[in-house]
């Protein structure tokens, strides 16, 4: 039986938080929708379509949550935990999707703009609104710790923002009969879009290649660990991001002296740990005798 002590089970405030949030848009995708189609809006299309791109991202995000929830096997030693890396690299490319979608759309209706009646769009967008507010508000405490649950933030983020665009068009229809204004609304959206999807998705893949983290600097890992007294050298180092916030270390200390290795265990965990948050640290300590060669430097 594995026990791994950086298990952690899923929060259940996260798991509430994210069924209501996909409650709430799915029930607003079909009145926005059904708008949409009456008026003829881009703008409100394209966001009807992001507000259920939304559902799919959270239903995604619960899926993902529940495998990460797997024990520790023998065969797999930290569980499903990247099921939320997974996950999040998905909702990123479905971001990207949307945004090709509206960018086509744009084009088209650029070239036959039609009139509508803004009216309509104005009270849609202001009821968006008021409920991408309520899911941000829910979704915000645990976007910090977990990229799955940011991928689905940004989805609201960029509903809303999709809202502010349809009554921004709206106002421009109202007051100048500006027809355009309908699609450059969804335009712009589309390159915000763009730009929330290309942060996801470079997160997730720096976490499924096991590339050190952007908030770790190895050199300065590495030279405190030099500075220990009786560190002769060090090689092997690795840091890498299992799922969200939780870092491991692994690394090879060479000592001068090997009477010395468990005092320079003890210092080289507490810098680790306590200083750097590693959620896992794993270090050999080893006489000049058995230096191996670090594969990095071959």
């Amino acid at each position: 039986m594995i026990n791994h002590s950086a298990q952690h089970s899923p929060n259940s405030t996260n798991v509430k938080a994210l069924k209501i949030s996909a409650v709430l848009i799915f029930i607003y995708f079909f009145a926005e929708i059904a708008v949409a189609i009456q008026t003829g809006s881009l703008s409100l299309l394209v966001d009807a379509a992001h507000e259920l791109s939304t559902v799919v991202a959270i239903s995604i995000s619960l899926i993902a949550i529940r495998l990460a929830a797997s024990k520790p096997t023998v065969k797999r030693t930290f569980g499903l935990q990247r099921a939320e890396t997974v996950a999040a690299l998905v909702n990123g490319f479905l971001l990207l999707g949307m945004a090709a979608f509206i960018i086509i759309r744009g084009v088209q209706r650029l070239a036959e703009p039609i009139e509508m009646s803004s009216t309509p769009m104005f009270a849609m967008a202001i009821g968006g609104i008021g409920l991408e507010i309520a899911t941000l508000f829910i979704l915000y405490k645990g976007q910090k710790d977990s990229l799955n649950i940011r991928g689905s933030f940004w989805h609201v983020i960029n509903a809303f923002l999709g809202s502010i665009a349809v009554i921004i068009a709206a106002l421009f229809i109202q007051f100048a009969q500006i027809y355009t204004a309908d699609t450059w609304a969804g335009l712009i959206f589309a390159i915000i879009l763009i730009y929330a999807a290309y942060g996801i998705i470079r997160d997730s893949i720096r976490i499924l290649i096991d590339a050190v983290p952007a908030d770790k600097n190895l050199d300065t890992i590495e030279k405190e660990l030099s500075a220990i007294k009786g560190v002769v050298s060090t090689h092997h180092l690795h840091v890498r991001t299992i799922t969200g916030s939780m870092q491991t270390f692994s690394g090879h200390l060479v000592v001068s002296n090997p009477l010395n290795s468990q005092k320079v265990l003890v210092e080289a965990k507490s810098i680790l740990e306590k200083k750097y948050d590693f959620a896992l640290s794993t270090i050999q300590v080893e006489p000049k005798e058995l230096l191996e060669h670090d594969p990095r430097e071959i």
